[in-house]
């Protein structure tokens, strides 16, 4: 026979791991990394919930909950009505809607929303045309793309390793060439294409600058 007052505690410690696992682990924070499910609060009832246009689709589109007046050149602020829970490790693109960035040229910007936010998701809707824009109430006006991020912490060292870009990428072009023949390296940048005789042969008749590359074994580089 078990004491009745042992019973009971096993009984509660029992019933409330079972409640903990049905919820899922959480902590003050918010979800842990067990659950991935996204969360949607609707504080206006009439807001509309985020929706997929296709099965396949890589965000949910979200619809404005006010309408509101985009100045040519300028930007507006419209809530959607809606406040999202994200996973862990996660957090929300807002990115242009392609049919709006087309024509009438609207774009979004401030477009992150971290996992740890609980406020209302506004937009900041920006009108890079020359004509004002009006948003109406339900509107459809960007998609919300859910990523994945990276929290391990930054490290502060002294020097980074060597690679082959090194400190060049900021402004350099994806048309040039740094290496010449045989990966020995030019002391110029130049744009190259590769063609066939013939196409170099239209080029010259019609005057276009060309010109076939040599290796200078003396100076070591590329001559045209």
């Amino acid at each position: 026979m078990i004491p009745e007052d042992k019973a009971l505690t096993e009984n509660l410690i029992t019933r409330f791991s079972k409640v903990q696992a049905k919820k899922g682990p959480t902590t003050k924070n918010g979800p842990t990394a067990n659950d991935q499910s996204v969360k949607v609060k609707k504080p206006c009832a009439e807001a509309r919930m985020p929706m997929k246009g296709t099965a396949r689709a890589a965000g949910h589109d979200l619809y404005v909950n006010e309408g509101a007046d985009v100045p040519a050149r300028g930007q507006a602020i419209v809530g959607t009505g809606m406040a999202i829970g994200l996973p862990h490790n996660t957090y929300g693109r807002i990115a242009p809607r392609s049919s709006l960035a087309v024509k009438p040229r609207l774009t979004t910007n401030a477009a992150v929303i971290d996992s740890d936010y609980r406020g209302a998701v506004k937009l900041v809707l920006v009108n890079l045309g020359d004509q004002p824009y009006r948003v109406e109430k339900r509107d459809q006006i960007a998609p919300l793309i859910i990523e994945q991020i990276d929290n391990r912490e930054l490290q502060e060292i002294t020097q980074l390793d060597d690679t082959e870009t090194g400190d060049e990428g900021f402004g350099r072009s994806n048309t040039t060439m740094d290496q010449g023949v045989k990966g020995r390296t030019t002391k110029q940048k130049m744009e190259i294409n590769e063609i066939s005789a013939r196409a170099f042969g239209q080029f010259y008749r019609r005057g276009e600058t060309t010109g076939i590359l040599r290796w200078d074994e003396v100076n070591n580089e590329i001559q045209l």
